[in-house]
């Protein structure tokens, strides 16, 4: 059983169980509804996203020096980027400019490494190189 295989098995297991275990907090606890709703949604973006990449990459991922060299300048600058906001978050906050919680300034640095990951792996890609 080759790496892609096995990671498909297990995370369609792991979505099954988790959809299962939403399903039976919503049946049979009133008291964690909501719990079991947030498993089943969990479940089910796992089912997706397994079931997305398996059709994907069926007869194994491309992966030549180009690709891996576009990946890795792609999240290098996404790093910088980050870093970059860090910085700028940090100055906003001293300054008192805006009154930011912790739990926004980690959902701003998690969307933004998201985002200049792929969108410059993206640009990349299409780019054709990295020079």
């Amino acid at each position: 059983m080759n790496k892609l295989q096995k990671y498909t098995k297990i995370s369609y297991t792991l979505a099954f169980a988790l959809i299962m275990i939403g399903i039976a907090l919503v049946a049979m606890f009133e008291d964690y509804q909501q719990s079991g709703i947030s498993l089943i949604n969990i479940g089910a973006i796992i089912l997706f996203v397994t079931f997305i990449r398996a059709r994907r990459y069926r007869n194994g991922p491309v992966k030549d020096e180009r690709t891996i060299k576009i990946g890795a300048y792609g999240l290098s600058y996404s790093w910088l980027i980050t870093f970059i906001l860090i910085s700028l978050l940090f100055w906003v906050e001293e300054f008192g400019v805006v009154q930011i919680t912790v739990k926004q300034i980690l959902a701003i640095l998690m969307f933004t490494m998201i985002v200049t990951a792929k969108g410059i792996q993206w640009y990349l890609f299409r780019k054709g190189d990295v020079e």
